[in-house]
């Protein structure tokens, strides 16, 4: 029997309700049978370094893995797999000596188990947001889901980064979010994309998750946009259309797209000059994809003459089954 696209696309708890601001339990791991739940850090300097860190766990196992890439330098990349502790009042969680938590207003992450060794602070520059409750449901019941959420949209990142025995300091701005989901990803997407961009004063957001066949490809959107502090837009009414892409290594990402949102102000972001910096790591039950940086140009309708140059990071997820 055909599965219904309204639960999909209709009745959500993604984009349709206004945004529900987060408590620091709701960023902690939230340890729930059947889920698969993780996290995923991100930081850029000026300098071009880019790095990331993924938490994921799942029953009693943990993996985490650290991608590097710096400029005129091989991609590094760092994976361990272990038992995990975690905290469920607040964002702790640990394995194989490697660390992510909160502390009061600022996040920390810790890199151990080998180097690269990191010691990063994140001071968010903006409040948490999730789109509506940040929930994503399928099927008739609503009995598969995907919640998405934000704890630190833009963040002043500082700390160090030690490679062969040098130390570094780090300064430049990052990026952190929680995923939970209770079905592997590749038997219900079709694909989805994840993004961040940045100027000196906007910060822009969005995500386009769409089904795959048996949900007949609906997307469910959602688009965040501020200007300093102050937020200018969080909509769901968002239409993402890639002109082109290439590929790396048998995944395809988005080399040209667009972004459009029907809001007040309405909002345009142009994407161009993609360049694919490595693979995200597959878990249980996650997608295969890539991590990509791209430049951009933003434009609101109340202010047709200014037209922002910035630069921001994509996560694409795709089936493989």
């Amino acid at each position: 029997m055909r599965e219904s696209t309204f639960s999909f696309w209709e009745d959500t708890e993604f984009n349709a309700l206004p945004g529900k601001p987060l408590a620091a339990a709701d960023n902690a791991y939230q340890g729930r049978a059947g889920e698969e739940e993780s996290w995923f850090w991100e930081a850029s300097s000026g300098d071009g370094t880019y790095l990331n860190v993924f938490f994921a766990v799942y029953g009693e196992e943990g993996k985490a893995r650290l991608l590097l890439a710096q400029p005129g330098k091989e991609v590094i990349i760092r994976e361990v797999a272990a038992p995990f502790t975690a905290a469920t009042d607040h964002l702790n969680v640990q394995m194989a000596g490697n660390r992510i938590y909160q502390e009061g207003n600022l996040f920390r992450l810790e890199w151990r188990s080998e180097e690269p060794v990191l010691e990063l602070e994140y001071e968010p520059h903006l409040p948490g947001w999730q789109p509506g409750h940040g929930r994503i449901n399928y099927g008739e019941k609503g009995d598969k889901y995907l919640f998405w959420s934000v704890p630190v949209p833009r963040a002043r990142v500082s700390g160090k980064i030690v490679l062969a025995g040098q130390e570094e300091s780090f300064s430049g701005h990052g990026y952190i979010d929680h995923r939970r989901y209770n079905f592997p990803l590749p038997r219900t997407l079709g694909g989805a994309i994840l993004g961040r961009y940045y100027t000196d004063a906007y910060t822009l957001l969005w995500a386009d998750f769409w089904g795959n066949l048996l949900y007949s490809g609906e997307h469910v959107t959602a688009l965040y946009l501020a200007r300093e502090e102050e937020i200018l837009a969080a909509t769901g009414n968002l239409e993402v259309q890639v002109f082109d892409r290439q590929t790396k290594g048998g995944l395809s990402y988005p080399a040209e797209l667009s972004l459009q949102a029907g809001t007040t102000p309405l909002i345009r972001l142009d994407i161009k000059e993609t360049t694919a910096l490595g693979p995200r790591l597959v878990t249980t039950m996650g997608a295969q994809g890539l991590y990509c940086h791209f430049n951009g140009q933003l434009k609101l309708a109340t202010r047709p003459e200014e037209e922002v140059t910035g630069q921001g990071f994509m996560e694409t997820l795709m089936a493989r089954d």
